[in-house]
């Protein structure tokens, strides 16, 4: 498989990896193990288990040293709260003020592009949301209309009612009556866009759909997919560093939606190790949260953590 891309699948590859919001199937090889790191400071336990934002049954599917670790923690916390309220804020999150449209903010020749990509994503198996299609991506915000990009293989899935992994734990850990919780409120996660001028989240906008529109497209989906679940994390961060048509542009994505909020949830995870230093804490977070630059591994080492990845 090349490797070669554009910015298009870096912006793809970081926002399936890392936010809460890609990816078909894809053949599964062999495994290297799950991506999990333990970590302790004194008293204090820490299991970090990277994620992918996908309704995939091969992903849901949980190692063995995965499940172990859930299943000792006290507390489960994902990158946001993950309950009913908080679904509801965040569906909020991602809409126009009214009497704004997307439209008019990125073009009817970029909205006409992004309508296309979604509908042909549809037009199989929900057949009968086509028709609302239009009206449903005209009500989001630039960057919550990427989002649909990073899950487009999976949004007749999602659409249905299935859950991504980092849901599906949540309920779980509920349901275990564990303590939960988010490393972020769905104001700062949302917020992440905030950095972006409506002129450059456009830009990302149309890097993302030139990339899905490639006939050469090499970084798919579906080989996020098996990269994650053969556990290769390397392979994964190395989306990171591939071409870019407007590398400022990429640079500042990468900092603002990946370095900046490692540092803000390496920041809360060692806060609660300070409100309940001897509780066994198990943190669900994207999987370039731990293998791109200033990952968590990282970031909690130098604050003392003895942090290694556990291997099957």
């Amino acid at each position: 498989m090349r490797t070669h891309g554009t910015a298009g699948h870096l912006i793809i590859a970081v926002l399936a990896l890392t936010l809460t919001f890609g990816s078909g199937p894809a053949a599964l090889t062999v495994a290297s193990g799950p991506l999990l790191w333990q970590g302790r400071l004194d008293a204090h336990q820490v299991w970090l288990f990277g994620t992918i934002h996908v309704p995939d049954a091969r992903v849901l599917a949980l190692a063995p040293v995965v499940q172990q670790a859930f299943d000792r923690a006290d507390r489960v916390v994902t990158e946001i709260p993950l309950d009913g309220a908080h679904q509801v804020e965040l569906a909020s999150a991602l809409l126009l003020p009214d009497g704004q449209r997307l439209r008019a903010i990125i073009g009817e020749a970029q909205f006409s592009r992004l309508e296309t990509r979604v509908r042909v994503a549809l037009a199989r198996d929900a057949p009968e949301v086509a028709p609302l299609i239009g009206i449903m991506l005209d009500r989001l915000k630039p960057w919550a209309a990427l989002a649909q990009l990073a899950s487009l293989d999976y949004l007749p899935e999602l659409l249905a009612g299935k859950t991504s992994l980092d849901a599906h734990l949540y309920g779980q850990a509920t349901a275990a009556g564990k303590q939960v919780g988010g490393l972020e409120t769905i104001a700062e996660q949302a917020g992440t866009f905030d950095a972006f001028s409506p002129t450059e989240q456009a830009a990302l906008l149309d890097e993302a759909l030139r990339d899905l529109e490639s006939p050469t497209r090499s970084t798919t989906g579906a080989a996020l997919v098996e990269w994650y679940v053969e556990g290769n994390g390397e392979k994964l961060a190395a989306t990171l560093s591939q071409g870019r048509s407007d590398a400022a542009l990429a640079r500042k994505f990468q900092a603002e939606v990946l370095v900046k909020r490692n540092h803000r949830m390496a920041d809360r995870i060692d806060a609660l190790r300070r409100t309940a230093p001897g509780e066994r804490l198990f943190v669900a977070v994207g999987a370039l949260h731990l293998v791109g630059p200033d990952n968590l591994p990282q970031l909690l080492g130098a604050r003392g953590y003895d942090i290694s990845r556990v291997r099957p």
